[in-house]
């Protein structure tokens, strides 16, 4: 049996079907986040994204109400991932989840995107600091602040540094999709590349050095499982004993298993030539759009799952690499 802790984003678009996944997943020993951000949204209408955010807190709710949980016990935490406290969306979020909590429904924690300060987590941490949660043995509601910003990848030291007495949270989550957004990289470094690793050891070691929980980014190629596995196990061979979680977005990857003879995991260099970067523009945004099903917030081509925020990055770079051609 496979020492990798994994967790998995759930979307609450259809709660009934969501719930099944998270009893399945628990069966495994896989953790489960429930998702009113990324998942719950249209990245090409605001107002059709204000509608799905309502409808993922009511499906939630009804869901709740419906009292098809109980009975099950949940062995593994179960967490929400909230929308950013910056947005319109997340007092109603908290209200939501809050909600729930109270219901019995048994919640371990909240995922705060878009951290970029210490005050964000106090600020999250008084709203429900006092609420306990049944996963935690009747203790504080968890929060994990989500490291997604170039902004909260400089702060981050600061971060660390002013929770070292106070104790807010023992967890921190890399969103790799959104920080090479906020960042402006092109083309976005997968989980083989050095330069995707060069960007996160530093952050791990910096997390892992304060004794904290370091949660992955989700793994971006849905169908790979002997990749996910030997980057899995890269990160546990980087930092040996040390509390490190592997992210999933599906539950296919999620519930496979970690082979006992794994290929050698082999960092590459990617190409940097502007031909490349071009080309690769291309195939995302073109895969984003045919693979977007039901007008849904992501993509999947038949390798690669693709969020907005990848597609919009190509986009950028497509434009100014036109502009810079005089075209």
């Amino acid at each position: 049996m496979s020492d990798i802790k994994v967790i998995q984003y759930l979307p609450l678009t259809h709660p009934r079907a969501t719930l099944r996944f998270v009893k399945r997943l628990n069966m495994a020993g896989i953790m489960s986040i429930l998702d009113l951000e990324d998942s719950a949204q249209d990245p090409f209408d605001i107002d059709k994204t204000r509608d799905l955010k309502v409808n993922a807190r009511n499906n939630f709710q009804a869901l709740i109400n419906s009292k098809t949980w109980l009975g099950d016990e949940f062995n593994n935490p179960i967490y929400v991932r909230v929308n950013s406290s910056t947005t319109e969306f997340f007092e109603d979020d908290i209200k939501a989840v809050l909600s729930i909590l109270d219901s019995g429904f048994p919640i371990s924690g909240i995922f705060l995107p878009m951290v970029e300060s210490y005050t964000q987590i106090e600020q999250l941490h008084a709203l429900v600091g006092h609420h306990t949660s049944p996963n935690n043995l009747g203790g504080s509601l968890e929060i994990i602040p989500m490291i997604e910003t170039a902004n909260g990848m400089a702060g981050l030291a600061d971060i660390l540094e002013s929770d070292k007495d106070r104790d807010l949270f023992s967890k921190i989550h890399y969103g790799h999709f959104d920080y090479c957004l906020d960042a402006n990289l092109w083309p976005f470094p997968d989980p083989n590349q050095d330069s995707f690793w060069n960007l996160v050891e530093p952050m791990m070691t910096l997390i892992l050095s304060y004794n904290k929980t370091y949660i992955h980014t989700p793994f971006p190629f849905p169908n790979n499982v002997d990749l996910f596995w030997r980057s899995s196990r890269h990160l546990l061979n980087l930092f040996p004993n040390k509390d490190i979680w592997a992210c999933t977005l599906n539950s296919e990857l999620s519930l496979s298993k970690e082979s006992d003879d794994l290929l050698p995991f082999k960092i590459v260099t990617c190409d940097t030539s502007a031909e490349h970067k071009e080309k690769e523009a291309q195939v995302i945004k073109e895969n984003f759009l045919a693979g977007r099903a039901n007008r849904r917030s992501f993509g999947v081509s038949n390798s690669r799952f693709i969020p907005p925020h990848q597609f919009f990055a190509a986009e950028k770079f497509l434009k100014d690499s036109k502009e810079k051609k005089g075209l």
